[in-house]
Parts: structure tokens; C-alpha cells; sequence
């Protein structure tokens, strides 16, 4: 380029200075937004730099500046995008954790289908469950502490049962094991992290009075089996008998198909007790007689799964407290004594059973197999039906010498 005497090259032209002077009247890092507002930039402590707008007063973006940096230097490593981030899985965690929170109705549908497929004894389940349920209802499961199981057990002996009765200790138990156990599952499933049960103490349980049938003797008859069975109709006298001289449960009885019986060698096969293992059953004359009547009535002789007792009754407490009522006014119009047979129910019957075999002399370890209990303890409150061999056995410790001068026929 040339201007009369003067050249000028590119390299002689005179280049423009980079303005880093701030376009705004305010702090470092504080800026005006091109949207109008207050806004704020740093670096945070990963060296990130970020951009916030803050709002329309540059006092409150000079206050979030100093903040932030404050922040950086307090705590080194610290980014507000990490933080958020942070911030949103955990709200995204607390969400499907609300949403995974199980009301104690919704439970109690699950835990009544998984029962059925596992319990024996389904109906007693049932009948707990749905009480349990009547009674915490759309509670979240996890919501429940162990003082609300307090007050719902305590509310059972007080008559707030489904009965509407002031229930007995044993039986508050057995809800506090069914409350138990239904916990001890959900917290298997991971459904809560605590069983609120696990600190309640069970109620001491008494004893109580064993209520059987007295067995025929040369000097009594057996007034109330005879009673009991003449009050029954004819195919709930065969189970009511067979129940007596096996002691096998309702639900083993009428479970029982021809496979199970082997009257050859006169034994019944249980193929799964109360407690899930199999047991035989020796049948004695009566059963064995009960079970030919009935084998020679079959309507499918060649069908291995055809039921033993075509009973019409899901429990035996659908027909057998009426029976023992009229067993129990056959007996008074009778002039007989009938007050053995209150509060008799048909598992009085398996008591009947162990108690007639303690009476005859059978020990306690036999009674056991017998019945299928699962420990010896459980036959112990039989044994003061047979003093006889206690008596016995106290005797052993009289040294021979000192029975031989007396006469020991009445030891």
C-alpha cells in the first residue's frame, strides 16, 4: 500500500488491544446475563468452571459469589454438578423406595398365597392372617412398631378378637408367631429391614385340663365315645372312630388316599405330617374293620388317588360341636353325668388317643411315634395318667433285704 512517499506492510499496522476491562460496574465474577439478570462464575474445587445466574439484585449474586468460593476453599474437591447429580439419585432412590413400601393389606394377600402352597394347617393361617390384616389394614408394612403389635395382642386378651371373646394366653401366641412370622419372611424378601415382633415376650401358657374320652373299663362303659358316635351321621362315625384308635390330625385323616393304606400289613401311611415328614401308623382290629367296610364300597377300586373319607366338611368344626351337644343331652336324659365332654372338640380325640395308651401301661417314648409328636415334651402332660410306673420306679431305690421280711405282693 502506498500513500504518496509512505509504504506501510501488514506487520506495520498497528493491532487493536484486547479490552479485558469488565463491561459492567461490578465485582470479579459477578456479570450481567445477556438475559438481563445477575449472574455469577467460578471455578469449582475439581477446577470446573460454572456459570449460575442469580437474579435481578447484583448484591445477591456478590453474596452467592463469595459463597461458592468459600465453599471451594472449605471443601477441596467440591463441584456443584457432582452435588446435584448426588442429590438426584437420591431423590430417585427415596422415590422407588415410597413406591416399594408394601401396605400391610397388600402383604397380607401375598403371604396368604405363599401359605397356601406351605402350610398344612392353610386354614388356621387364613383365619389370623385376615384378623391381623381387619386390624393394621393400609398400614405401611415398615410403619409398624412393636408397640402397635403390643396393643393389637393386648386388645386379644381384652375381647377385640375377631370371636369378639377374650381370648386365652395360648391362643395370643399363636397370633404373635403368625405376626412373626409373617415379618421374619418380609424382612427375607428385603420388603422392610426389622421384625418389630422379635422384643415381645410370649405369655406364660398353663397347662390346662386334658380333655379326653375315658376308655371302656369292666366296670364302666364307655358312655360318651358312644355317645359322640351315636350323634354322628354314619360316614362321620367311621372318621370319628378311625380318629380315636389312630390320633391322626383332620388334616392327615381326611387327606388319606387308598395308596396311603395298607391293610396287609395293617399300617397307614401319613406322606406328610403336620411338621412335613412322613410317619406310619400301625392300625389296630377296629380301624382295620372300618377301613375293609370302606374299601369294599369304593367307586373306584382301580384308582390308587381315591380319597379314604369322602367327608363333605373342610373342618371338623362345622358338624362336631353340634354332635357333642347332643351327645351331651342324650346323656343327661340318660342320667349320666355328661360334664366330660365340655369344651370337647376333635382334636380331643388325639388327646383321647394318647391318653387311652399312657393308661394302658404304653411308654411315653412310643406314644410319641404313635402320634407323631415332634418331642417328647409334647407327650409329658400325659404321663400322670399312668402313676403306676412311677410308683415302680421309686420302689427300686428299697434295697432287696429290707423287701424280703415283708410281703412285697402289695408293692
Amino acid at each position: 500500500m502506498t500513500d504518496g512517499n509512505t509504504t506501510m506492510t501488514p506487520a506495520s499496522v498497528p493491532m487493536k488491544r484486547r479490552d479485558t476491562r469488565k463491561k459492567d460496574p461490578a465485582p470479579r465474577g459477578v456479570f450481567r446475563h445477556p438475559s438481563g439478570v445477575w449472574a455469577i462464575r467460578f471455578t469449582c474445587g475439581a477446577g470446573h468452571i460454572h456459570q449460575q445466574r442469580v437474579g435481578p439484585l447484583k448484591s445477591e449474586a456478590v453474596r452467592a459469589y463469595h459463597e461458592r468460593r468459600a465453599r471451594v476453599l472449605d471443601e477441596p474437591g467440591w463441584c456443584p454438578a457432582v452435588e446435584r447429580r448426588q442429590e438426584r439419585a437420591l431423590v430417585l432412590r427415596e422415590q422407588a423406595r415410597e413406591q416399594a413400601r408394601m401396605p400391610f393389606r397388600d402383604y397380607g394377600k401375598q403371604y396368604l398365597a405363599w401359605a397356601e402352597a406351605h402350610h398344612r394347617s392353610y386354614e388356621t393361617t387364613r383365619g389370623q392372617v385376615e384378623a391381623l390384616v381387619a386390624a393394621f389394614g393400609n398400614r405401611k408394612l415398615d410403619e409398624i412398631t412393636t408397640a402397635d403389635a403390643e396393643r393389637f395382642l393386648a386388645g386379644l386378651r381384652e375381647g377385640r378378637s375377631p370371636s369378639e371373646r377374650v381370648l386365652s394366653d395360648a391362643t395370643v401366641n399363636r397370633y404373635r408367631d403368625r405376626l412373626s412370622g409373617m415379618f421374619k419372611r418380609a424382612v427375607r424378601l428385603g420388603v422392610v429391614s426389622t421384625n418389630p415382633v422379635t422384643g415381645i415376650t410370649k405369655a406364660k401358657e398353663p397347662g390346662g385340663r386334658i380333655i379326653y374320652l375315658p376308655p371302656a373299663t369292666l366296670d364302666r362303659p364307655a358312655f360318651e365315645e358312644n355317645a359322640i358316635r351315636d350323634a354322628l351321621a354314619l360316614e362321620l362315625r367311621l372318621l370319628f372312630m378311625v380318629s380315636v384308635h389312630t390320633g391322626l390330625r383332620w388334616g392327615e385323616q381326611v387327606g388319606l388316599r387308598w395308596r396311603d393304606v395298607d391293610l396287609l400289613a395293617r399300617v397307614i401311611t401319613v406322606a406328610r405330617s403336620k411338621h412335613g415328614r412322613s410317619r406310619q401308623v400301625p392300625m389296630n382290629s377296629v380301624v382295620r374293620s372300618v377301613l375293609i367296610d370302606l374299601g369294599a364300597r369304593r367307586q373306584r377300586p382301580d384308582d390308587p388317588d381315591e380319597v379314604v373319607f369322602a367327608a363333605h366338611y373342610t373342618a371338623a368344626d362345622k358338624f362336631f360341636p353340634k354332635a357333642v351337644e347332643r351327645a351331651q343331652a342324650a346323656l343327661t336324659a340318660a342320667g349320666t353325668d355328661a360334664s366330660r365332654l365340655d369344651g370337647y372338640a376333635w382334636h380331643g380325640n388325639r388327646h383321647t388317643f394318647a391318653s387311652r395308651l399312657v393308661m394302658a401301661g404304653v411308654d411315653l417314648r412310643t406314644v410319641q411315634e404313635l402320634g407323631g409328636w415332634r418331642t417328647l415334651g409334647m407327650v409329658h402332660r400325659y404321663s400322670h395318667l399312668a402313676p403306676a410306673h412311677l410308683h415302680a420306679a421309686v420302689e427300686r431305690l428299697v434295697p432287696v433285704r429290707e423287701l424280703s421280711g415283708r410281703d412285697t405282693t402289695t408293692v
